[in-house]
């Protein structure tokens, strides 16, 4: 497939089989990902794969965080709460957390930018072999109690949890965008 075709038909998509996705494939996602560009070569990107049976821990740690957080709600909607956060990483085979780890030689933007480009290669080689993605973030996302389970530093941030699978049927998603022109202002 050429990369513009393949750019243009990259779709968000959450309904996957409960089939597993070999380590190969995930490790060439990965290889992909560490090919993005980056200021001075910084490589700000940390990656955690979580699957099999790390899916129900990692729902159990986020269940937790998410009872600690529950204060001052009913029974009935801290209880909603609890159960999604503890389903949530069994919505796909793999989820691989993606977070920025600033260096502190650029300004910190730098890194997140260069971090979205290492999700973005991710995301286009998945869709070259055939699997289904979706990146997520949420308020779980920004709770430092979860990385001491991910096993990040205290500054790392989480740019996504992308949710990996085989689709289970075809996408027949259609996007749209704006023209180009319409974004663009041409100087000079």
């Amino acid at each position: 497939m050429e990369i513009m075709d393949l750019i243009k038909s990259r779709r968000s998509i959450g309904a996957v089989e409960d089939r597993e996705v070999p380590d190969d494939v995930i490790r060439e996602l990965l290889e992909a990902a560490i090919w993005a560009p980056n200021h001075k070569k910084t490589e700000p990107w940390k990656f955690r794969v979580v699957k099999g049976e790390g899916r129900v821990k990692f729902g159990e740690e986020m269940a937790r965080i998410a009872a600690a957080k529950a204060a001052g709600l009913s029974e009935e909607e801290a209880q909603k709460k609890i159960e999604k956060a503890r389903k949530a990483p069994l919505r796909a085979p793999v989820i691989i957390v993606i977070a920025t780890s600033p260096s502190g030689k650029v300004p910190e933007i730098e890194e997140v930018a260069a971090t979205g480009c290492a999700l973005q290669n991710l995301l286009l080689v998945a869709t070259e072999k055939g699997l289904a993605t979706k990146v997520r973030t949420g308020d779980m996302a920004y709770e430092k109690e979860l990385h001491k389970f991910l096993q990040l530093d205290e500054n790392d941030k989480i740019i996504g949890f992308v949710y990996v699978g085989y689709p289970k049927k075809e996408s027949e998603i259609k996007a749209q965008r704006t023209p180009a022109e319409e974004k663009t202002i041409w100087i000079g």
